[in-house]
């Protein structure tokens, strides 16, 4: 077991790749925190990673909010005694109808909305995990990017923008962290059939991207969480500040 005995808070775990990536950290051993909005869904997230036998505790949490993400960080600490891993994997993206369309269109109320969660969201968890981290001496925080920061594809203006600033930020914080002990890294997914209800719609956008791959097949969550296994582990203990693209060839650079 890579993680083991490990302590891993997952945002946005209940749900879709996040809810991939706790199950996967689990069966590698770590105790698993489910930080989600949805706070019926974490339960229902750490529940099945419980009942398969892993470790799983989840904790309603609005990554808007400084003082909830300081509360879960004081009880995890509480709880486990440490934080080894924060993965920033919390956004908003078109499963919660996100807008597309030309920059001069945006409404200012849309881009706050999306810059709030998606990279206002990581600087605050960061900012909470990173004293606990320092102290420790050690730790990992691995954000999620997109394909889009490299093409600007996607018709999204504010979600693009978000992804950048979080590319920009880890580096920052792995130039900043490094003398800690401290890893900062991100990757990016590709276009991932990970919908727990998979309409018409949502197939033919996620077959859109096929072509562009060198493996020209739907990506999965199954392709995605090995790497986030690799970047919590000590595997990856002499690598920080990088971006490491997970989209079967879809982009090289």
């Amino acid at each position: 077991m890579r993680l083991k005995d490990t302590v891993a808070i997952i945002t946005g775990g209940a749900h879709g790749i996040g809810k991939a990536y706790a199950r996967r950290f689990a069966e590698e051993g770590a105790h698993v925190v489910v930080a989600d909005i949805d706070g019926q869904g974490g339960e229902a997230t750490a529940k099945a990673i419980i009942d398969a036998g892993g470790s799983a505790w989840a904790r309603s949490t609005d990554v808007r909010s400084l003082p909830d993400i300081e509360g879960l960080m004081h009880e995890t600490v509480k709880q486990f005694s440490r934080i080894d891993v924060l993965l920033n994997n919390a956004a908003i993206y078109v499963t919660q109808k996100l807008w597309k369309g030309p920059v001069e269109e945006l409404e200012l109320d849309e881009w706050d909305r999306v810059i709030e969660v998606n990279l206002k969201g990581v600087f605050l968890c960061s900012k909470a995990a990173i004293p606990i981290m320092k102290r420790q001496r050690a730790g990992k925080i691995i954000n999620i990017a997109s394909g889009t920061f490299f093409s600007g594809s996607g018709n999204m203006p504010h979600y693009t923008t978000a992804k950048g600033g979080v590319v920009a930020l880890s580096r920052v914080m792995a130039r900043q962290l490094g003398e800690f002990g401290i890893n900062v890294n991100c990757m990016t997914p590709g276009s991932t059939m990970s919908e727990e209800s998979v309409s018409d719609a949502v197939l033919k956008r996620r077959e859109g991207s096929m072509d562009k791959r060198a493996f020209r097949r739907i990506e999965t969550p199954a392709d995605i969480v090995g790497t986030a296994v690799y970047l919590a582990s000590s595997d990856s203990d002499f690598v920080t500040g990088q971006l490491l693209v997970v989209e079967g060839g879809g982009i090289m650079y």
